[in-house]
């Protein structure tokens, strides 16, 4: 008998906790019940009542799903079918929901709500399908607009634009295919007009986003060959959105089914077209026309394409065809064609360096680029030394440079009277010269060289007559000899040369970003570095091990006057702009970079104001919300410095300073540092004490766990700047919830935490007990609960010497003695009684006025109840 009464009792305490709005636990009790019942009609009331606790808690899918369970067992269910229906409906799916409601309706006839529905479903429906026949007139409208001639140029960006957002939708995306689409914008892209291209472009990237077939159709149609044209156009918002699209294409055709047709042979012609535009030679005649950023971005493309590689079989295709392409083209009798393969694997390195490494070591390649080192045509030697670059991007792969390399380069530095072939030959050396990084005891050259190949760079930096191509080389040069402490020490006094890189840094040129992130790093020394142990640079001298030394230049006092000439010169308003390139040439290791170098100029407190003057705070919050990992939390950490100590609505106005909150929060867990966890409370405190939107945007991103979990935290600091944003957080409804809540020591916390010495801690404490006593008054009782210690701390607050805690701390007992009879009588019959006669008669005083006036109303409030009598004075 008792087995039976357990899913009974479990089903009544579920329709009691349903009845109370006690969702969860009531679908607690429900599951249960359904483990342990054996009878299957009582079963399936279980599953209804479940049915429409998940409807309750938006969970439709749960909702139609123990709906139906119900109804398998009864199919007359009304009430089972009725939520089924409404489940339904909030999913979508009308036609369903339509047929249930109308069971129900025949079961019912007279039921006004099943006829109600059963009508609305109706007309739902009916415009349903008014809205897809509308959609196909819609597109042929737009395209009509497009095409003509007399339409304005507002009504055509319009419908451009329409176009583009209905293709983001699959139903949209299908409405336009099943139109003829695919072929109307080929024609719009064949009309030449920039704005027209990029309406189609962008249409189609959203069309075969996630579906192969669409993909597979709009290859066959547009042309893999278009589309590498459209790609050298002088157009860099339309060669972005096809570098995209051709990423979209390939994310469909590579997912999902391996046998789909023509799939293989289209991505292999896709690679040898990109391979194409890498290896362009804009020196040589009947070249694709390319612009500054074409050939940085084709790498790129050839780079994410390599990544989503699922496995090494894709990767090894991947690089046979790169191998099969390059070595088509090399031709003892046709110098163009061997520039044109070296180029395409300078192209490579760029991109998917490992690739570049294993063809860069094939038998010729190396031959080949020492051979047109000394060729005469000044084409040759431009490409072959910029592969040498590029090949000797990694120090450990470099052996073969840093023992043939400097001396070919050398020659080629100190012969060659043309400028271009001169400063990329010394870029090679300055990348051959920094193979030891900071490390000042594996300097390559001699002492003194370095520098001068740094000031010859800054030379052609700061010279304007040369093109900003070769005036590029210069910045890729420093951003390898910066590795060296007095190279970096003498740029960032070099004002002029400072200034030059940062405009170049704003150019149209988006290809010198990442050398102008790889200077700014080495000058502020915001590289990660190895920790240093002393017990282990003893053994490993006596082991005869190389031990890592630090240059005098990289200490401390050192860096932070390069931060100080760097902000000087205007290093955030360019941070800021650079920020601004798109996501194809800014890449996530780039992004990290320049979130690195604000985090160092965040440093000091006194500059942060200026960051912000500049716009430093807009231009971290892309930084800390995209990236790698590691850049994210250092942006993060950059603004929570800020967001501490500038007015947030200044540093980030308008929308912006709802988007700081998920960074900070982001830093509040156990594996970032106590700097990292102080610095995010500080920012959040600061944020809170804002606006109730701001507040409820911080509770949203569920930040409130972790800040009562760093209430209880050890380090001083930590716990105070928690405390103070609990302080600011205690107005919202949802965490004076959690504090009425019993089984926690929440409240208990606060009080003893009012009893600490820290007298920043205190004012936070009180501060939040004050405001909660003042919205609830069940917890003013409550604190009479938590602890023994009670009645003392709140005397001790009412006798502070800080006029602060102690205004803070007679309000709260003004909560108390407004909250409840007994309690109210409790406090005036001991000690505290004297202590707010005492406040309550000393005379007027501006430093101390709050506390006196809260004193006089405690003793108000007690004669109102009769407690004590009226005295005068």
């Amino acid at each position: 008998m008792g087995e039976i009464a357990d899913p009974v009792q479990f089903k009544e305490e579920g329709n009691k906790h349903f009845q109370a709005g006690e969702i969860d636990k009531a679908i607690e009790c429900y599951t249960k019940a359904i483990k342990s019942c054996k009878d299957k009609k009582a079963l399936a009331v279980i599953y209804r009542n479940r049915s429409a606790c998940f409807l309750k808690k938006e969970n439709y899918n749960n909702a139609v799903s123990d709906a139906s369970k119900a109804i398998d067992v009864d199919a007359a269910d009304i009430k089972a079918l009725y939520r089924r229906c409404q489940a339904l409906e909030k999913l979508g799916k009308l036609d369903m929901a339509f047929k249930d409601v109308q069971r129900c309706a025949t079961l019912e006839p007279k039921n006004k709500t099943f006829l109600e529905t059963l009508r609305r479903l109706g007309a739902d429906i009916q415009q349903k399908l008014k809205t897809t026949f509308s959609t196909d007139s819609r597109v042929q409208n737009m395209f009509d607009i497009l095409f003509s001639d007399e339409s304005d140029k507002e009504k055509q960006e319009k419908a451009a634009n329409n176009l583009i957002v209905l293709a983001r939708e699959d139903a949209g995306a299908e409405r336009i295919f099943q139109n003829n689409g695919v072929p109307l914008l080929v024609q719009l892209i064949d009309t030449g007009k920039p704005e027209m291209i990029l309406a189609a472009i962008r249409t189609l990237s959203g069309m075969c986003t996630g579906h192969r077939a669409r993909a597979t159709a709009i290859i066959h149609t547009v042309g893999i060959s278009k589309l590498c044209s459209i790609m050298a156009v002088d157009n860099e918002e339309i060669v972005l959105a096809t570098a995209n699209l051709f990423q979209c294409v390939y994310d469909s055709l590579s997912g999902g089914d391996k046998r789909n047709y023509g799939k293989e042979e289209a991505l292999v012609l896709g690679l040898k077209k990109i391979l194409k535009v890498c290896g362009q030679v804009p020196d040589l005649p009947d070249q694709l026309p390319l612009t500054e950023n074409t050939q940085l971005i084709a790498s790129v493309l050839l780079n994410k394409l390599y990544d989503d590689m699922r496995c090494d079989p894709e990767r090894d295709h991947f690089r046979d065809t790169c191998d099969e392409y390059i070595k088509s083209k090399f031709d003892p009798n046709d110098m163009d064609r061997n520039i044109h393969a070296i180029n395409t694997l300078s192209g490579i390195l760029q991109g998917p360096f490992d690739v570049g490494n294993v063809l860069a070591g094939r038998q010729g390649v190396m031959e080949m680029m020492v051979a047109l080192c000394g060729s005469e045509r000044e084409v040759d030697q431009l490409v072959a030394v910029e592969a040498l670059i590029h090949a000797s991007t990694k120090t450990s792969k470099a052996s073969f440079f840093i023992s043939n390399g400097v001396t070919l380069l050398k020659d080629m530095y100190k012969k060659t009277k043309n400028e271009k072939i001169k400063i990329r030959a010394l870029v090679g050396l300055c990348k051959l010269g920094s193979a030891g990084g900071d490390d000042y005891s594996m300097r390559q050259f001699a002492e003194g060289s370095t520098e001068k190949l740094a000031k010859q760079c800054r030379k052609w930096l700061c010279n304007p007559t040369l093109d900003v191509r070769t005036r590029k080389w210069a910045v890729e040069g420093l951003a390898y000899l910066t590795n060296d402490a007095d190279v970096k020490d003498d740029f960032v006094e070099d004002e002029a040369a400072l200034r030059a890189m940062f405009e170049l840094a704003k150019s149209k040129d988006k290809t010198i970003l990442y050398a102008v992130a790889c200077t700014l790093v080495n000058c502020t020394n915001s590289y990660d570095k190895k920790e240093i142990i002393p017990e282990m640079v003893q053994l490993a001298k006596f082991s005869k091990q190389h031990v890592p030394e630090q240059h005098p230049k990289d200490k401390k006092d050192f860096i932070e006057r390069r931060v100080k000439r760097l902000l000087k010169a205007g290093v955030t308003s360019a941070l800021a702009v650079m920020v601004k390139a798109d996501n194809s040439i800014l890449t996530d290791q780039t992004k990290e970079m320049l979130a690195r170098v604000f985090l160092a100029l965040a440093e000091d407190i006194k500059d942060r104001g200026t960051i912000v003057a500049q716009g430093g705070g807009r231009a971290l919050l892309p930084l800390a919300l995209e990236g790698t990992d590691k850049g994210k939390i250092k942006a993060s950490h950059a603004l929570a410095k800020i967001a501490a100590v500038s007015n947030p609505e200044i540093a980030f106005p308008a929308e912006r300073i709802y988007e700081v909150v998920r960074p900070l929060v982001s830093l509040l867990n156990t594996e970032r540092d106590g700097l990292e966890n102080f610095e995010a409370l500080l920012g959040l405190t600061n944020l809170a004490a804002l606006n109730d939107k701001l507040r409820v945007k911080i509770l949203k991103e569920k930040a409130l766990p972790e800040i009562e979990n760093y209430m209880f935290e050890e380090h001083d600091q930590i716990r105070q700047a928690a405390t103070e944003c609990m302080c600011n957080l205690v107005s919202c409804k949802e965490v004076q919830d959690r504090y009425l809540e019993d089984g926690n020591d929440k409240l208990k916390l606060l009080v003893l935490l009012c009893g600490e010495d820290d007298v920043q801690l205190q004012r936070a404490a009180a501060g939040a007990l004050a405001m909660l006593t003042a919205a609830q008054k069940k917890l003013a009782v409550k604190i009479t609960k938590v602890t023994g210690q009670w009645l003392e701390i709140i005397q001790r607050l009412c006798i502070h010497d800080n006029p602060e805690i102690q205004h803070r701390g007679l309000v709260t007992v003004f909560n108390m003695l407004d909250a409840d009879e007994q309690l109210a009588k409790k406090l005036i019959e001991c000690e505290l009684l004297e202590i707010l006669t005492y406040v309550a008669k000393l005379e007027d005083n501006p430093k101390k006025q709050d506390a006196i006036n809260a004193a006089r109303a405690c003793l108000s409030r007690a004669m109102d109840t009769g407690l004590i009598k009226p005295f005068s004075n």
